[in-house]
Formats: C-alpha cells, sequence, structure tokens
C-alpha cells in the first residue's frame, strides 16, 4: 500500500515521504536496510527520485550501517569482559572457600595432632594486574603476582617459572662467658650481635637464579657477603658467577643457621671464604655425586685488600654418596668428600688468624710476625678430607683440613708454613628428628611439634673434639711466644632448642687447652698481662632466621 501511494505522489513528496519511513524505523537490522536500498532503486527506476536523491539517502544508510555494525562489536567485547571477570570472581571465590575451610580445619584439630607441613599462601592485592578489558584491548602488559610464606617470605607470578623473590633474615644476639686459669678478670663478658643479615634469592625465568646477601652487625661490618647468578646449562652443570663462597669443605659449605655449635671448628681459619670467580657446579646420578670447581681472584671479597699477585686461585670440592637413593635406609645419609685449593701467591698474602669458640685470637703469623721479615712466598696450597653420616636422629661427621704455604723466604732462612686442624662431631636430636645432609651441606632441623603447638619443639644434644696444630715452621720463625701458641685443643659441647622451624635457643660450653701460656688481656698503662693456658667460655644464643 505504501508503495501504490509512493508511486501517486510527486518526486519530492515521495522522496519526503520515504524518509520519515526510515527515520522512523531506528535502529533497523542489516535485513531492512537491503529492503530500502531496492526500494531506493526502483523509485529511480520508476522516476519518483533522482539519481542524486537516491545517492544520498543510500550513504546515509551506509553510515547507519557502520554505526550498527560498531555497536555490535563493542556489546560483543563487553559481554567477552564480564564473562571473564566472573569467571576470576568465581576462582577467588573458590579460593576463599577452601582459606576458609582450612581455618576450621585448624581449629577443629586435636591440641597433641601434628601440625602439617604445608606452605602457607597468603594472597594480597596485586599491584599491576590485567583486567579483562586489558586483555581484551592490548592496553597493559603485567605480569600478577602472588605472596607466599614458606620458610621466607615469597613474591612470585602466578605463571610458573617467570619470575620470583624470596626475602629472608638471620639475627643471632649471644651472651658470653669466660673463665681463664688466672686470677685476673679481662672483663670480656658481654652480650654481642653475632650475625644480622639480610637475604634476597630468587630466580628468573626457570634457569637464571641469583642471590645476594648483606650483612650489617659490627663496626665495619656492614658489606656485601654474597652477590651471585647462578645458570643452569644442563642437569648435570650449572656455572655461577658473582661473589660466593669457593667449593671447599663440609663445614665451610654448611650455613652457620644450621650447625649444631655456636661456631664451627677452629679449622675454618685455614680454607678458603668468599671471593669473586666462576664456578661449574652440579649433583647428578640420583644425587650419589655432588661437585664444585671454580676459578677466582685468590685474595677474598670484593672489598678486601689483596696482595700484588694476579695469578688466579683455582679451587674443587667433590662429594660421594654412594647409598643414596638406594632403599638402604641405614646408608643412605652416608658420604665421603675431598676438596683442593692452589694459587700463586705472594707475600701479602701470608695472612692468618686463628680463634677460640669465644672469638679470642691465639695463631696470628699477620700482626704478631717478627718484624714483619717475610719476603717471598711461592705457592699456597689447601686440601681437606671429609666425611658424614646422617642415620636416623644422629648424625656423624669430620674433617680433615690442611693449609701449606711453600717456600717462605725471610733475611736468613726459608721454610714452609704448613697448618693443620682435624675435629669430629656427633649431633643427637633427643626428640627424633632426623638429621639431613644435602648437595654436600647440612640441612636445617624441623621440629616435629612445634612449641604451642602441640609440642614442645625440638631438642638436640652436641658434641665436638677439635685439635689446631700450627707446626714448627711458624712458631720458630714467624710467631712471637705468648702472643700465639702452637698447638691448640677444644672440647664443646651444645644443647639446641629448635622452638620451631625459625627460632633457636643454643648453650654451648667450649673449653680450649693451649700448649703454653697465652696473652689474654694486657693493660697499656700498667703493663699488666693477663696469661692463661686454657679459656672455657660459656655462649647463649638467641636465633631468628626465615
Amino acid at each position: 500500500m505504501k508503495f501504490f501511494l509512493l508511486k501517486r505522489l510527486p518526486g519530492r513528496m515521495a522522496v519526503v515521504f520515504l524518509f520519515l519511513l526510515f527515520v522512523g524505523s531506528n535502529g533497523v537490522c542489516n535485513a531492512e536496510t537491503e529492503a530500502l536500498e531496492q526500494l531506493l532503486d526502483l523509485l529511480r527506476k520508476n522516476g519518483a527520485i533522482s539519481h542524486e536523491q537516491a545517492g544520498k539517502i543510500k550513504a546515509t544508510l551506509a553510515k547507519d550501517r557502520k554505526v550498527l555494525v560498531d555497536r555490535e562489536q563493542a556489546v560483543a567485547k563487553r559481554e567477552k569482559a564480564l564473562l571473564q571477570r566472573e569467571q576470576a570472581i568465581k576462582e577467588r571465590a573458590e579460593a576463599l572457600s577452601l582459606s576458609r575451610d582450612r581455618i576450621v580445619q585448624e581449629v577443629n584439630r586435636p591440641s597433641d595432632a601434628p601440625v602439617p607441613e604445608e606452605r602457607t599462601e597468603i594472597k594480597i592485592a596485586k599491584s599491576e594486574v590485567e583486567t579483562p578489558i586489558q586483555k581484551a584491548f592490548g592496553e597493559k602488559k603485567a605480569f600478577p603476582l602472588e605472596a607466599v610464606f614458606d620458610n621466607g617470605f615469597y613474591l612470585r607470578s602466578r605463571e610458573k617459572d617467570l619470575f620470583e623473590l624470596r626475602i629472608g633474615g638471620l639475627l643471632q644476639v649471644d651472651y658470653r662467658y669466660f673463665s681463664y686459669d688466672s686470677d685476673a678478670d679481662p672483663a670480656k663478658n658481654r652480650f654481642d650481635i653475632r650475625r644480622a643479615r639480610l637475604l634476597l634469592t630468587g630466580h628468573l625465568y626457570d634457569r637464571f637464579f641469583y642471590k645476594f646477601q648483606y650483612q650489617f652487625e659490627g663496626a665495619g661490618g656492614r658489606r656485601l657477603l654474597d652477590a651471585y647468578v647462578d645458570t643452569r646449562v644442563l642437569p648435570f652443570i650449572s656455572f655461577r658467577v658473582g661473589q660466593f663462597k669457593e667449593p671447599f669443605s663440609l663445614q665451610q659449605q654448611t650455613a652457620n643457621q644450621n650447625m649444631p655449635f655456636s661456631g664451627r671448628s677452629m679449622g675454618i681459619f685455614l680454607v678458603p671464604w668468599r671471593d669473586v670467580g666462576l664456578m661449574a657446579h652440579a649433583s647428578f646420578w640420583k644425587d650419589r655425586i655432588y661437585y664444585g670447581v671454580g676459578i677466582f681472584n685468590g685474595d677474598g671479597p670484593d672489598d678486601t685488600v689483596g696482595g700484588d699477585s694476579d695469578s688466579p686461585e683455582f679451587t674443587g670440592r667433590i662429594v660421594y654418596a654412594p647409598f643414596k637413593n638406594m632403599g638402604f635406609s641405614l646408608w643412605d645419609g652416608f658420604q665421603v668428600g675431598g676438596s683442593y685449593s692452589y694459587a700463586k701467591v705472594d707475600r701479602n698474602n701470608v695472612k692468618v688468624s686463628v680463634e677460640t669458640g669465644g672469638l679470642t685470637t691465639y695463631f696470628d703469623v699477620n700482626s704478631a710476625a717478627k718484624f714483619n721479615i717475610i719476603r717471598d712466598v711461592n705457592a699456597r696450597i689447601r686440601y681437606g678430607a671429609e666425611m658424614a653420616w646422617a642415620c636416623g636422629p644422629l648424625l656423624l661427621w669430620g674433617e680433615y683440613i690442611n693449609l701449606r704455604f711453600s717456600d717462605v723466604k725471610t733475611s736468613d732462612a726459608q721454610f714452609h708454613i704448613n697448618l693443620k686442624d682435624y675435629y669430629g662431631a656427633l649431633t643427637w636430636m633427643v626428640t627424633g628428628e632426623k638429621p639431613r645432609i644435602k648437595g654436600g651441606k647440612i640441612q636445617a632441623i624441623r621440629p616435629l611439634r612445634n612449641l604451642w603447638q602441640g609440642g614442645w619443639g625440638a631438642l638436640g644434644l652436641a658434641f665436638r673434639y677439635d685439635h689446631f696444630d700450627g707446626g714448627d715452621s711458624a712458631y720458630e720463625y714467624l710467631i712471637e711466644p705468648g702472643n700465639s701458641v702452637r698447638e691448640a685443643t677444644a672440647y664443646t659441647i651444645a644443647f639446641n632448642w629448635y622452638l620451631n622451624p625459625y627460632i633457636r635457643l643454643l648453650l654451648n660450653l667450649t673449653r680450649t687447652n693451649f700448649d703454653r701460656p697465652l696473652l689474654i688481656e694486657k693493660d697499656s698503662l700498667t703493663g699488666e698481662a693477663i696469661y692463661s693456658d686454657r679459656e672455657d667460655v660459656v655462649t647463649g644464643r638467641f636465633q631468628l632466621q626465615f
């Protein structure tokens, strides 16, 4: 009917009628637009409207069609974003439900039930999280992070093996009480911040691992301890570059906070310590063999004033656990190993200072040398042998360490300095925890039942015999009698109470016998000196680590 009337109307009126018809159909679909275009063609052929009028109306229809398409695309994107947001809300609700169920389980758990060793995940607000709209339009690329506490505070990406940062720390507060074979009191009893450190470790992607460790204790002790990156190339080889411990000795590689004593043996002063260099290391054959071999500057940490020699130091260690992962539970924790180090040095590198368990220096070929008469030296050679056996609640281990300076020359003599130390130690966990050795290191003790969580923590006893020998040559040519002694023997008993995996109380008793009286203290005003042929020290320690 509309078409019949349209044909009877004059041209200009027909155009007006068609325009009103089009406007009245606001929100037309594509099919209606095509029908209108066909109608325009019919009217143009019948002479109802001109070509120019038909073209204008078609342009208007095309513009409206584009607006309609853009609107439909925007609606589709908005619906997709809403679906993604609904899915994220659903996942978060499920996570909160699981957390609520775990809280209920912890509340209903009997007081004498063991605490499950599960990591606690703490969900925090994400600073840079892609919203569904950002994902749809690609406005911003960010990685969502989650916070996790698992023997340390972690920030890690939810995408596996992308990024991880662990923040850890160590605090050891000591009180030391001394007793000497003398009526005089050297006034050395006091509290001490033995160690205060901040630790940052983590990984980038799945093959790059890093570690930074900074120490704060002591007047001049604020310095960087560790700063390195590890790169895993193959399952049987990784490379480490930066500043770190040289691969030498079981007790040197074991973290101090994991030792059952207040300090390591006297032989620790004979081994290489931290240095700047490159090392290859790994474990293979089902962890039965662990090795580490590297090249270093040979003069200590980066901020140390070394000697004039630019020859590198070569250091290596290998550990063999013949029964590891073979099903022999009695011998699974048994291992033997050896270490070796060689460097060409000069006379400025002849520095050895050995201390007791009470941090009293009793052997020093640096500051106490006679007139500093060392003129030349050839090489510095270190070697050691070790054994460890973890069986049930027992851990037995020991080492032999030798440090040798060859062809030391003074104004009237040439000789070798040969220093050695050996020790044997035993740990017994009274409450039944099992000490572990992994990667050639003694691992931390984790109580079966924490204090105030259904148990009393973990109790352990430890004993160590330690003997140091400075050799004849060093004492004859370099040591002032009284300032240093040639031999020392130490007996140590330690009582450990692990309240939980992060808090430990330690009581350490050490008696050190000297082969001759040692100068303990001298009054610069009166000249009164205190000598003793033994030192008894009791060390109490509070330790926090995470």
